[in-house]
């Protein structure tokens, strides 16, 4: 299965780095720092600076996706799908929404509620990840329930995926790229 993953990586087209924290090294972790060591395209860099843990950023210019939780499960798969978004500036989203979306001049935080084994959670993933490639004003957090209980709690999670905007707007489940955007608009105070 590595060598699998290993292999989808090798279409990545831009530079990419991955920024991370860990407690413990993990199998996650030395899977990074194999990849990294053979892909030229993916930087790994440790930054004990970071706040919460574990964490980790998929970055490129003004993009920057961010994963709290351990990644396992169904996350390895989220995560090396969204590293290979970002790397390649594709996205999931209609051109119709393209064009709003890139108009977008305010910050919006996406909040995305996940648990490894949650089959929905995947492409929710992909979408929210998808707007911040289109629009780096887009922020996203993929969040893992059972590594940050505290936070499920503070937003009321019940089921995943839970998406919330701005801390102004939320909804469950996977929604469409028009619905999603109206759920920005909405969170951003312009409906």
């Amino acid at each position: 299965m590595v060598e699998n993953l290993k292999k989808e990586l090798l279409s990545l087209k831009e530079k990419v780095n991955i920024r991370y924290k860990t407690l413990e090294e993990s199998d996650f972790e030395k899977f990074l720092k194999e990849i990294s060591q053979e892909n030229r395209f993916i930087t790994l860099q440790k930054d004990d600076s970071l706040d919460e843990e574990p964490i980790f950023y998929i970055e490129k210019d003004n993009i920057s996706i961010k994963f709290l939780g351990r990644i396992s499960g169904g996350e390895v798969k989220s995560f090396l799908d969204s590293l290979k978004i970002v790397a390649n500036n594709e996205h999931n989203i209609s051109d119709r929404v393209i064009e709003f979306a890139e108009e977008i001049d305010k910050p919006v935080d996406i909040k995305l509620f996940t648990t490894n084994s949650c089959g929905w959670c995947h492409p929710a993933i992909l979408k929210a990840v998808s707007f911040s490639v289109v629009n780096p004003n887009i922020k996203v957090s993929i969040i893992d329930c059972y590594s940050f209980p505290d936070l499920a709690m503070k937003y009321n999670v019940s089921t995943v995926p839970k998406t919330v905007i701005n801390d102004r707007v939320e909804f469950v489940g996977v929604k469409d790229d028009s619905e999603f955007f109206g759920y920005i608009v909405k969170a951003l105070g312009e409906v």
